[in-house]
């Protein structure tokens, strides 16, 4: 196999990967918070979100958690910021509100008990950070570790 075959086989792979993420539609979803309380996105229609997916024994998970708490502080009158906790096989429920507590997080969490919202999402690595316009359509899917300055990058560009 020539290099040049090996190089487009790659691209094409690549692209493959990346076609499955629906980004053209618009969101509407539901779920429970950690405490079990109902959670409907149609309720929060014409406002932006920024949807973090994330597991307690994640490190970078854990890291960009108190540059989303503070940011919430600051934004939470302008864009709706909401944690999904992946159903990991090494974490309990327990390890997430400990997780919650030890941050003092204020923003929704919903737990994601069998995955479905990470399937629906499309989500492969974590942490992953979707922003949402005010439509509930995708702007920006980030996977990896969210410093401060994307966060505030991306966030300007679904909040007015």
């Amino acid at each position: 196999m020539s290099y040049r075959t090996l190089i487009l086989l790659i691209i094409v792979f690549l692209l493959s990967c990346n076609s499955g993420d629906n980004l053209d539609k618009n969101f509407t979803f539901k779920g429970s918070d950690i405490n079990g309380v109902k959670f409907n996105s149609k309720e929060f229609e014409g406002t932006p979100m920024i949807i973090n997916f994330w597991y307690p024994s994640c490190p970078p998970c854990t890291k960009e958690i108190p540059t989303l708490v503070e940011f919430n502080k600051e934004n939470n009158q302008k864009i709706l910021m909401i944690g999904i906790i992946h159903n990991s096989l090494v974490d309990s429920k327990e390890d997430s509100i400990n997780m919650l507590e030890k941050f003092d997080v204020e923003y929704i969490n919903l737990y994601d008990k069998d995955n479905l919202l990470t399937d629906e999402f499309n989500i492969f690595g974590f942490p992953t950070t979707i922003f949402l316009d005010e439509n509930h359509k995708v702007n920006t899917k980030w996977t990896g570790f969210l410093d401060e300055n994307t966060l505030k990058k991306e966030s300007s560009k679904i909040s007015k």
